[in-house]
C-alpha cells in the first residue's frame, strides 16, 4: 500500500502503478493526494523531459518507447493508423471503447504482447471513467468525433462536451502531452454546425490544457474513407453522382496513414507542445474533380453527375432533422442529406500556408492518384483486375 513507502521515496507514476488495474479512478486520487508537497516537485521537475526519456531498444515493437498513451477513438477511421503507428514503436496503449470485442479486434496485435490493453464499456458522459483511463498515462490522443448528430449524441456532446472535460482532467491528474484531432476548416463562424462545434471544441482544449497541440486534418483517404468509398458506391447504383450545387468546395485531401505517422511524430516530438499543425495534401481538388477521378479508376460505364441545388438536399433531409429527437428510437441517418453536411459544401478547405503541417514533422504526403487509391477497385467495372490503377502504366485516363 501506498502508506507503507516514505512520500520522499514515491512519484505520481510509480504510485499510479501500485493501484492495481480494475480499482475507481478514486484509488488513483488518493494515491495522488498522499504523496503531498512531493508530488509537486516530482511534476515540476519531470515537465521538461520527452515523453520517450525512458525509451530502451532499437525502436521496434518489442522496445520501449517510454509512452504510455491513452487513445480515445482507436476504433474510428483514423484511430486505427494512429495507434498501430503509436504501438509498433513500443509503447503501451490504453484504448478505452464502447464497442464489443469484434469492433476492436484488429487493434489488440498492433502492439507487442500485452501492450494493448482495452477498457471496455467506455462512456464519454461518466468523468470517472475519464479519469481512470488517463491516469496512468503520459500521452493522451482524442479522436472522438461524429460526422452528423443522432438521437444520443448531439455535435455539442462529442465535439465540445466531452473534449473540453477530458482537457480538465488530463490537466488535473498530470498528463504530459494532450493531442486534440480537430478538422481543418473549423472556426467558430463556419456555416456547418460540425465545423463550428469543432472550432469551439478546439477553444475548450486550450484553454483547459494550454500546452495541448491541435491536429486539424483534411479530408481522410484511405481503405475505409466515406468520401471516395461513396461516390465510386453511387457510381455504381445510381444514374448519376449527385452533387451538391457545382461541386466546386475546394479540399486538399490527405492519405490518412500520413495523419497517422504525423500524429505519432507530435507525440514523440517535446517541441510540438501547444502548436497547432493542419495536416492537409499538396493538391488541392474540387469535390466535382474527386467525383471524375473516381470514375476514372473504377471505369464507370455511365459516369455523370447531378448537380443538385442546396436547398433542395436539404428539403429531402428535413423529415430527418425534424424526426430526430423526436421519436423514441434511432433513425437511419441520411449521411449526404443532413444540414450540417449540406452547409459545409459552401467552403472551402485548404491550409494556412503560415501553420505548421507535414513540412514541419519531416513527412512528405503520399499522392492521391496511383497506389493509394487502388482500393476502388472492388467497385471497378469488368472485375477488380481490370486494368491499373490511376496514374499508374497502362491506364488511359482519358478513357473509361
Amino acid at each position: 500500500a501506498p502508506g507503507t513507502v516514505p512520500r520522499a521515496m514515491l512519484s505520481t507514476r510509480q504510485l499510479q502503478r501500485a493501484v492495481p488495474r480494475g480499482y475507481p479512478a478514486a484509488a488513483v486520487d488518493a494515491a495522488r493526494h498522499a504523496l503531498g508537497d512531493a508530488n509537486k516537485v516530482f511534476t515540476r521537475d519531470n515537465s521538461s523531459l520527452p515523453v520517450t526519456f525512458e525509451h530502451r531498444g532499437t525502436g521496434g515493437r518489442s522496445s520501449i518507447s517510454g509512452i504510455t498513451s491513452t487513445v480515445f477513438g482507436a476504433t474510428g477511421f483514423l484511430g486505427r493508423y494512429v495507434v498501430n503507428h503509436i504501438a509498433k514503436s513500443g509503447s503501451r496503449m490504453i484504448l478505452p471503447s464502447r464497442c464489443n470485442e469484434n469492433a476492436r479486434q484488429h487493434l489488440k496485435v498492433m502492439g507487442d504482447l500485452g501492450q494493448i490493453v482495452s477498457l471496455d464499456g467506455f462512456s464519454v458522459r461518466d468523468d470517472d471513467a475519464i479519469k481512470y483511463a488517463v491516469a496512468r498515462s503520459n500521452v493522451v490522443v482524442n479522436m472522438v468525433g461524429r460526422e452528423w448528430e443522432t438521437r444520443n449524441f448531439s455535435f455539442e456532446a462529442v465535439h465540445v462536451d466531452f473534449p473540453s472535460r477530458l482537457a480538465e482532467i488530463c490537466k488535473e491528474v498530470g498528463v504530459e502531452r494532450l493531442v486534440h484531432v480537430s478538422a481543418l476548416g473549423a472556426t467558430e463562424t463556419h456555416p456547418s454546425k460540425y465545423y463550428r462545434t469543432k472550432a469551439i471544441g478546439d477553444a475548450a482544449v486550450k484553454a483547459a490544457f494550454p500546452n495541448a497541440t491541435i491536429v486539424k486534418p483534411a479530408k481522410l483517404i484511405g481503405t475505409e474513407d466515406r468520401l471516395l468509398n461513396v461516390f465510386a458506391e453511387h457510381a455504381c447504383k445510381f444514374p448519376a453522382t449527385p452533387l451538391i450545387d457545382d461541386g466546386g468546395s475546394k479540399h486538399q485531401p490527405v492519405f490518412v496513414d500520413d495523419v497517422g505517422l504525423a500524429i505519432q511524430a507530435i507525440v514523440e516530438d517535446v517541441t510540438t507542445a501547444g502548436k497547432t499543425y493542419e495536416l492537409a495534401g499538396n493538391k488541392v481538388y474540387t469535390m466535382e474533380d474527386l467525383v471524375k477521378l473516381t470514375n476514372i479508376v473504377i471505369r464507370a460505364q455511365n459516369p455523370k453527375i447531378a448537380y443538385i441545388p442546396a436547398f433542395i438536399m436539404k428539403l429531402l433531409g428535413a423529415p430527418h432533422e425534424y424526426l430526430l429527437n423526436r421519436v423514441p428510437f434511432p433513425l437511419p441517418t441520411p449521411t449526404g442529406l443532413t444540414h450540417s453536411y449540406v452547409d459545409a459544401q459552401s467552403m472551402d478547405y485548404l491550409k494556412n500556408p503560415k501553420t505548421p503541417g507535414f513540412k514541419e514533422l519531416g513527412i512528405e504526403p503520399a499522392k492521391l492518384e496511383g497506389v493509394v487509391i487502388d482500393y476502388l477497385r472492388a467497385f471497378r467495372f469488368g472485375g477488380y483486375d481490370a486494368g491499373s490503377a490511376v496514374g499508374q502504366p497502362g491506364m488511359d485516363s482519358g478513357k473509361h
